[in-house]
């Protein structure tokens, strides 16, 4: 009998032992796992507590008249770790364009370690007390430094009058409409500003590259390129960063029709006399590379009833000549004037033609 319970009593012993063991395997596996994770948040403390980069893409302010059209830029954002995150930014708008105002667009981006930075553009919405009603679109062509080299032709104005006349235009706070904008001006959908203008650029020559848009940029004004699409390609990385400032606007001056080919008009551009269908798909596809249907500029200025029927058929809004005049409300939207800026022009010339 004596034996039976010094049995029972080492089996009850040998069960609490294991238990004990047991209870102790389950805790300091908790404590291990607990002192892990806190050694990975102390580690990724230390290891990434940077911030991403949030980039705006176009201006970081705009000032837009009551009733216009704001277009997204949006934004680029990079990590040290996550690398590319732009897919994970999120924009918060509560832009009220038909209300006057301003507004805050706010752009956040978080990345894997939670490190969150936000950016922000202002949007200002403005009422139109002295209304336009006739829009100067200014006509250039090429650019040059007349400190290392000579205009060719009248075509080519000098840095040193272009700076000097984008500056008249800072200083005096024009407002510069966008084509869009200019299209709802012709709908009499929206009212501009008395003091608007728009800049033109022609050709895509490299000038427009070197010298007007880093004065785009010093001066902030936007201005519109007419692209010659088969000639330069705007998806390339310095016309890519041009667009994505929100200073330049590139438009069409057709894909492949800045050529002679109509001996019988004006200037012979073949945009004249080209096979409908082949004119059509040529502006369809500058339309496509462009990402834009807002205008054109007829190659060498040249136009008739057969090259309006073909932009029309585009697609495209707008039309642009190289006659003199201004925009108006009656201005018919295939044939638009515009005011050539030649090299000999002064100061005072300059805004005369405003």
């Amino acid at each position: 009998m004596k034996n039976k319970k010094i049995i029972i009593f080492i089996i009850i012993l040998i069960l609490l032992l294991s238990i004990c063991i047991l209870f102790y395997k389950v805790y300091d596996n908790k404590k291990n796992k607990s002192q892990n994770n806190i050694k990975k948040e102390i580690k990724k403390e230390k290891t990434d507590t940077i911030k991403p980069e949030i980039t705006l893409l176009g201006k970081p302010k705009y000032t837009l008249v009551k009733g216009s059209i704001y277009e997204e830029y949006g934004a680029v954002a990079t990590d040290n770790i996550d690398k590319d995150i732009t897919d994970k930014i999120e924009i918060k708008n509560n832009l009220d364009i038909n209300k006057e105002g301003n507004y805050e667009i706010i752009y956040s981006v978080k990345d894997s370690s939670d490190n969150i930075s936000i950016v922000k553009r202002i949007v200002s919405v403005i009422k139109v007390e002295d209304k336009a009603t006739e829009i100067p679109v200014l006509m250039y062509h090429y650019f040059y430094d007349e400190t290392i080299e000579e205009g060719k032709d009248s075509n080519y104005l000098s840095k040193s009058k272009f700076e000097e006349q984008l500056k008249y235009l800072k200083d005096n706070n024009y407002y510069f409409p966008t084509m869009k904008e200019i299209d709802l001006f012709l709908d009499n959908k929206i009212d501009l500003p008395k003091k608007s203008v728009v800049i033109t650029i022609d050709d895509g020559a490299v000038s427009s590259y070197t010298i007007a848009y880093p004065l785009a940029k010093q001066y902030q004004i936007p201005m519109v390129m007419f692209v010659v699409t088969s000639w330069t390609n705007p998806k390339e990385e310095l016309q890519t960063e041009m667009i994505s400032s929100g200073y330049i606007y590139m438009q069409s001056h057709t894909h492949n029709m800045h050529k002679s080919g109509c001996p019988n008009q004006k200037h012979g551009a073949y945009i004249q006399c080209v096979p409908k269908e082949e004119g059509i798909n040529d502006l369809k596809e500058s339309v496509k590379i462009l990402n834009s249907n807002d205008s054109i500029a007829y190659p060498c200025g040249d136009y008739n009833e057969h090259a309006i029927e073909i932009v029309k058929e585009a697609g495209i809004k707008l039309a642009f000549t190289t006659e003199y005049g201004k925009v108006n409300r009656n201005s018919n939207r295939y044939y638009l004037p515009r005011v050539r800026i030649n090299s000999s022009i002064n100061l005072n010339q300059f805004i005369s033609s405003l």
